[in-house]
């Protein structure tokens, strides 16, 4: 169970989600990427931000939320996970909120597997509920793609 912390909140689609405050690095809006032939789905490319090369992670393809009603707009959340740099793609960024443990539910047994690694529980709104997502998970993805897909992303210092 996570403890009382702040979390950065964002929308896909019709879902909101919250990720640890402490790991977001920054929020951009214009950030262009390569894309990468061969990539799983949900690996749109890689960004070279100042010099370092981040993956960026398209978070509809990785949650399999429907591409109906996609914003051809996206944000970029710049996510610090221990000392891998990754870019999250969302349709857009809402605020910082503090949630406190009592609040907190865990998530039920029969998620899909890429959702079940990727999704913490949830805190309950009173118009709906914050997904919360293990930074974490994000990496694991990256590293655990078949052998053919990951020789063709590069490392991330």
């Amino acid at each position: 169970m996570p403890a009382e912390a702040n979390y950065l909140t964002f929308t896909i689609g019709s879902y909101q989600f919250g990720l640890p405050a402490v790991d977001v690095l920054e929020i951009n809006r214009s950030l262009e990427y390569t894309n990468i032939p061969q990539s799983a789905k949900s690996i749109r490319g890689i960004l070279n931000l100042r010099g370092q090369l981040v993956p960026v992670i398209d978070m509809r393809h990785y949650l399999n939320i429907d591409m109906e009603n996609l914003n051809s707009e996206t944000t970029s959340i710049i996510l610090n996970v221990g000392s891998q740099l990754v870019s999250l793609l969302v349709d857009r960024v809402g605020d910082i909120i503090f949630f406190e443990q009592s609040a907190f539910e865990p998530p039920p047994n029969n998620l899909s597997n890429t959702a079940d690694e990727a999704i913490v529980g949830a805190y309950k709104l009173p118009n709906g509920l914050i997904i919360i997502l293990d930074t974490k998970a994000f990496t694991r993805a990256r590293s655990q793609e078949p052998s053919n897909m990951k020789n063709n992303l590069p490392a991330t210092a």
